[in-house]
């Protein structure tokens, strides 16, 4: 039973918080003084080897999410996600450094001997307590301790005394027979089996072996088939070691064992994560068959090999699982879905390859290799013993390592002996190894830990994350024992023994964020979520949020990113929906500061979550009908989705119709504000549920349901005064469809004359015999006769595919003609690659006319199944044609009769929807709204489809989405990242700030062996240094990179150097005028307006030279509209908007387009100079695009700086800057009830969500100055 000790100690005050927070009544130790009625009783743990928690270390789960990481993809659930109470060492710079990589002997250290077998006996009362259950009398103790605990900062622990009558604690399983022995029984070379061939997609965190091989014991000669492979080895190339070890196997003659090892090292070391061992395992039982004993190379080569692969199925596994508990935490039942996951899981569990790599191990031993292994091949035996919980092997493999002489373990190797029992639900065994831990560090027998050392080196050491890990390990363990009451005094002795600034104890780390996420994981999964939740509460009052999760404090911080997907998990798995919201609401406001990411799995959990609450509240056990869920709770919802771009699931649709309909059936409902994305999702779930309205309540049985049909609510919204036509085209096209489909001409007359004349306008059709049907056209094409498919002809015209020096596509469609009029006609195949084509050069003309001539062809064809095939395939590339060609209605248009038909279009075609989805005001929902589509349709995205939507998001800067698309696609089998994927979510990370991020794809990027360089990843980490993160020495950086890459630099380069020496202080003006001049010079890059905007900039704005700014403007031949607003901003910084005029005139006289950006500086400066009419005026003289549509003009051709005149200036149109800029000029000038006007007039213009919220935050702020953001 949980004491009431863990309802009530939470966080120590001490000396060391009264001295942090300089606090002298008001201490930590009062900070949580929780009364609860009843703890839960610990529920079951899901056992040893499950995926529920392994926090520290080699736990199941354990290496799956970095908490700190920005690179977390995919959701662990409920479960998954509590394992992560910190974060992985496989993650850990420093744990993987001293452990893994430092192999440097250590002549002076003493030999170490084994006085025990991990069995010394448990640490005192003070800090674990006893195993035993808790008598009345002691839990009585337990409680008041934990409530006066923290009341003054001398107080110590209770100490009990300990049980005379307990015996002994020895081991089961002690090494020292194990080390008494001797050596292993003889064993011949074992061959292994091979892995499965197929790929899996993994973490591309997972650790790699780096091990450069040493030189074979057998024979000073080097052959030149070892110098072959070694070359290639070096080379890093993957392709080329494989082709070596294939000529290593099949030509070479007589090879020997330095040939086989360095191919066995050569495979290890260029083996991308994921990819199975078969090749690796091949050749080694290759070698065993040409009876070629093995040595230690060869079997650190193999161990290494095997327990990478291990640690990569482990977390396959993991992630595999996680999945599963995903869909059924929220209420999807995915049958078939969950069956292949099922079976993948078996696939990766029967590789078994903990059980070949302990044979290695064994045969090593036998031959004398016991002195010869490196650190890492314990590290990683060690940490697949604990994937298996398999505690006899670990005993046997920290018995060897504990004989060696020549180096000391580190931290990681008693984090993951401690895994191992953990994950075995061994508690006494994890006790042991904590307690040997202790004292093997306070005995300096643990590497980078050593007490004995001046006292702040010795401080400096104690904190290591190693260090820290461990003792997290042990309070999961005292968790997952069930005994809490344990965990929470390891967790005082953390707190105490570091009270005092001023005397740090080395031997005890202080708690770090990751600790009281371990304390929240253990109170979930012990069922006393109440518990959790109060701790996270109080959590959630501290100051500051920890730098780094394993980063300890003397203050509690804020909860860490793992602290909050357990608690979001488990509050969602609980059911506790009013919590869930409340800590979601938080979430999103706290996360920037906190530097937290709000992943898109925890906006859909908490959707799910409240859908489901919702609708099982509609009913109850008995079928009798219940409160309704109000009207204003399912609209939150809705916006949530719409936020979220997640669809409305059909139990989602019938609530918003159900609640919407109630509601205005009893009254005016202008009180919710609702606006036009709340309407387009109200009839879009009108069309979700159309198919099941002759029995709604199979969807959500309510009786007396008021959603009564499509038409009713499009009356209703009449009624509401609704201006249809502002919604959506094709949205207003399928309401029409639907009503024509659904009801007959009589009911339509009835409707038409009961709504609006914009209703009828909108929906009513031209004619009544148009058809709707969405069947394939090849039925209005009654078959020709004699229609021939000529196999020749086709090659023939197919000659301009993909390219050909002489043959071009309209020569290829001349061939075509020549061969239709001597009645011969080319494969469906054909056909399409012609209709793709043209309408990537915009020739809409031909691809309609091979349109016709496909349904001839398709008319033709007797064979059904290959009719219906060609047709979706000309379906498909009519949509990739119409959408390259600007014709986006007609390309919706084709993947609707590709749907409707029961097809799916290509990932093609859905990358071409989505790369020419443009010119509205929220490009990036659209994008993502099709992405999700092609997802639920079962597409399977390719390069192309990846890289069209995290180029769009790259460029709406949401860099969280693209850099979880970009995992996602490098763990799906068959798809490889290209040197445009890397660019694009390079520029994702750059244009959020995200430098370390963006440096590491771009080494990563790189070093691809497909990598061919291009301009845009390198101009964006110059621009990222340039402009984001000012560090001229990284913009010359990767400039030279670019030379030294043989890249051309482009006209942005050239810009990005002179803003790089204009900009950056110190400003070197000579360097940025010869940078000018030799851009001048070079004849291969135009001189933009863009270049000389930069000039002024720097002139006028940063060294405030107003006359040299302008006489740089007045020496320009042809100013463009950038140049224009480049003086105009100097104007602006300098105070000197009486000059504005004048230049104004020059614009229009000239030609040049007044853009909005220019406009945006004009409002900032007339209102900061008080003149506020004339703001207005320029904000008035723009105007609005049609809604939903960008504006156009704004922008100047990346050509070069020839502005096109025009005899009569064009419209200027209005960004979302536009509304901004006149937004802060109004507040700035006192004005806020017309500020709160514009606001209001710019939620009717359908802008993304973000764009109202962010101006809409500007109000807050009392210190709004229209002057006081930079352009």
């Amino acid at each position: 039973m949980l004491p009431k000790v863990a309802n009530h100690i939470f966080l120590h005050t001490s000396r060391a918080v009264a001295a942090v927070q300089n606090q002298t009544g008001h201490t930590l130790r009062n900070v949580l003084q929780l009364q609860s009625s009843a703890p839960s009783a610990p529920t079951a743990w899901t056992g040893a080897g499950s995926s529920s928690w392994g926090s520290n270390g080699a736990g199941p789960g354990g290496a799956k999410f970095n908490a700190g990481s920005r690179f977390y993809n995919g959701y662990t659930g409920a479960g998954r996600a509590v394992t992560q109470a910190n974060a992985s060492t496989s993650h850990d710079g420093n744990a993987e450094q001293s452990d893994e990589r430092d192999e440097i002997p250590r002549s002076s250290k003493r030999v170490i001997t084994r006085r025990h077998s991990l069995s010394l006996g448990t640490l005192s009362e003070h800090e674990h307590g006893q195993t035993e259950s808790l008598g009345v009398l002691h839990t009585v103790q337990l409680h008041v301790r934990s409530k006066h605990t923290f009341a003054a900062s001398g107080e110590a622990l209770d100490e009990s005394p300990s049980d005379s009558s307990r015996p002994p604690l020895t081991r089961r399983n002690s090494t020292a027979s194990l080390s008494a022995s001797g050596s292993i029984d003889d064993l011949s070379p074992p061959p292994v089996s091979s892995a499965s061939g197929k790929s899996i997609p993994t973490d591309p965190a997972a650790p790699q072996s780096v091990t450069d091989p040493a030189a074979d014991d057998e024979s000073g000669k080097i052959s030149e088939m070892y110098q072959s492979l070694r070359r290639a080895a070096r080379s890093g190339d993957g392709a080329s070691v494989i082709h070596e070890v294939h000529v290593l196997r099949t030509t070479h003659k007589n090879p020997i064992v330095s040939e086989f090892n360095m191919a066995l090292s050569g495979l290890h070391e260029t083996r991308r994560p994921g990819e199975p061992l078969t090749l690796l395992l091949e050749t080694y039982n290759d070698m065993i068959q040409r009876s070629l004993t093995p040595n230690v190379r060869t079997y650190i080569s193999l161990i290494l090999a095997l327990t990478e692969r291990d640690y990569e199925v482990h977390k396959s596994i993991g992630g595999l699982d996680g999945r599963v508990k995903r869909r059924k935490l929220l209420g999807r039942q995915e049958v078939a879905m969950d069956e292949t996951d099922e079976q993948r899981v078996e696939q990766l569990k029967a590789e078994n390859n903990f059980a070949s790599a302990m044979s290695m191990f064994d045969a090593a031993l036998n031959i004398g290799a016991r002195n010869k292994f490196p650190l890492a091949v314990y590290n990683n035996l060690l940490r697949s013993c604990a994937f298996q919980a398999d505690v006899d092997a670990a005993i046997r493999v920290f018995a060897q390592l504990e004989s060696r002489t020549d180096f000391l373990p580190g931290p990681q190797v008693f984090l993951n002996l401690l895994s191992v029992y953990v994950n075995a639900n061994d508690l006494q065994g994890a006790k042991e190894v904590f307690q040997e831990f202790r004292e093997a560090s306070k005995a300096g027998r643990v590497k980078g830990l050593d007490f004995s050392a001046a006292p702040e080196a010795a401080v400096a050491s104690s904190i290591t994350r190693g260090q820290l890990l461990v003792w997290n390990k042990m309070i999961e363990a005292y968790f997952r024992g069930g005994q809490p009451a344990s965990a929470l005094r390891l967790l005082e002795t953390m707190m105490d023994n570091n009270a005092n600034p001023a005397e740090l104890s080395p031997e005890v780390p202080s708690p770090s964020s990751s600790t009281f996420s371990s304390i929240i994981a253990g109170f979930c999964h012990s069922g006393d979520v109440s518990s959790a939740l109060s701790w996270f509460d109080r959590l959630l009052q501290q100051g500051e949020a920890a730098r780094h999760p394993h980063e300890s404090s003397l203050v509690p911080p804020r909860p860490d990113q793992l602290a909050w997907v357990v608690m979001l998990d488990f509050l969602a798995q609980e059911g506790m929906i009013a919590d869930l919201n409340r800590l979601y609401d938080i979430l999103v406001e706290c996360a920037p500061r906190d530097g937290l990411e709000v992943r898109r799995i925890d906006h859909t959990l908490v959707l799910e979550a409240n859908v489901n609450y919702l609708q099982s509240g509609t009913i109850n056990k008995s079928g009798a009908k219940k409160n309704m869920p109000a009207f204003k709770d399912v609209l939150r919802l809705v916006r949530l989705a719409n936020n979220v771009n997640v669809p409305l699931s059909k139990e989602l649709a019938a609530l918003y119709l159900r609640a919407y309909m109630s509601t205005c059936n009893r009254g005016d409902m202008s009180q919710y504000g609702i606006g036009l994305r709340d309407h387009e999702a109200l009839l879009s779930s009108a069309l979700t549920v159309l198919p099941a309205e002759t029995d709604v309540e199979q969807i959500i049985p309510i009786k007396n349901y008021a959603y009564k049909g499509l038409v009713p609510l499009l009356t209703a919204l009449s009624k509401q005064n609704l201006q249809l036509s502002k919604l959506k085209a094709s949205l207003i096209s399928n309401l029409s469809d639907a009503l024509y489909a659904g009801y007959s001409t009589e009911q339509r007359n009835e409707f038409f004359g009961k709504v609006s004349s914009g209703f009828r306008i909108a929906l009513e059709k031209p004619s009544e015999s148009r058809d709707v049907s969405p069947n394939p056209v090849m039925q209005m094409y009654p078959p020709i006769k004699d229609v021939v498919v000529d196999g020749a002809l086709s090659r023939s015209v197919d000659d301009w595919f993909p390219s050909h020096p002489t043959v071009t596509i309209h020569e290829a469609y001349c061939r075509l003609q020549d061969g239709i009029a001597n009645s011969k006609y080319v494969h469906p195949s054909t056909l399409g690659r012609l209709i793709n084509g043209f309408g990537r050069v915009g020739d809409l003309d031909k691809v309609h006319s091979l349109y016709d001539i496909a349904q001839i062809v398709l008319s033709s064809i007797d064979n059904k199944q290959w009719q219906s095939q060609a047709w979706f395939q000309i379906e498909d590339q009519m949509i990739i044609a119409c959408a390259h060609a600007g014709d986006m209605e007609a390309a919706f248009q084709h993947r609707d009769r590709i749907t409707s038909n029961g097809g799916i279009p290509s990932p093609d075609a859905y990358g071409s929807l989505i790369e020419c989805v443009k010119d509205t005001t929220d490009d990036t929902s659209n994008a993502m709204a099709l992405f999700s589509e092609a997802q639920m349709l079962g597409c399977t995205p390719n390069v192309y489809l990846y890289n069209t939507i995290i180029s769009k998001l790259a460029k709406a800067r949401k860099a969280d989405f693209a850099l979880e698309l970009f995992q996602q696609m490098k763990a799906t089998p068959g798809v490889r990242p290209s040197s445009i994927t890397y660019g694009a979510v390079i520029a994702a990370c750059a244009r959020v700030g995200d430098a370390q991020s963006a440096e590491q794809l771009f080494l990563e990027m790189s070093s691809q062996p497909n990598f061919k360089p291009r301009i845009p990843p390198y101009n964006m980490m110059m621009q990222l240094y340039a402009h984001t993160k000012p560090d001229r020495e990284r913009v010359l950086h990767y400039y030279d990179q670019l030379l030294f890459a043989g890249v051309k630099p482009s006209a942005h380069t050239y810009k990005l150097l002179i803003d790089a020496y204009g900009t950056i202080e110190p400003v070197d003006v000579g360097a940025m005028e010869g940078v000018f001049k030799l851009l001048r010079n070079n004849r291969s890059v135009v001189l933009q307006g863009s270049h000389w905007a930069a000039l002024i900039n720097a002139y006028g704005c940063v060294k405030k030279d107003l006359k040299k700014a302008i006489s740089t403007f007045d020496s320009i031949p042809a100013p463009d509209a950038v140049a224009y607003e480049s003086l105009i901003n100097v104007l602006v910084t300098n105070k000197q908007m009486a000059l504005a005029p004048s230049y104004m005139e020059k614009l229009k006289s000239s030609g040049v387009h007044m853009t909005a950006y220019i406009a945006n500086l004009l409002i900032k400066g007339y209102a900061a100079t008080g003149d506020i009419e004339e703001a207005r005026r320029i904000f008035e003289s723009l105007v609005d695009p049609p809604s939903g549509v960008a504006a156009s003009g704004n922008h100047v051709p990346h050509e070069g700086s020839n502005q096109r005149t025009s005899s009569s200036p064009s419209l200027s149109y209005r960004e979302p800057s536009t509304w901004e800029a006149m937004f802060r000029a109004e507040l700035g000038n006192g004005y806020r009830d017309r500020a709160v006007a514009l606001l209001a007039r710019l939620q009717e213009r359908q802008f993304p969500a973000a764009v109202c919220n962010r101006i809409r935050g500007i109000m807050i702020d009392d210190s709004v100055s229209p002057w006081a953001a930079s352009p």
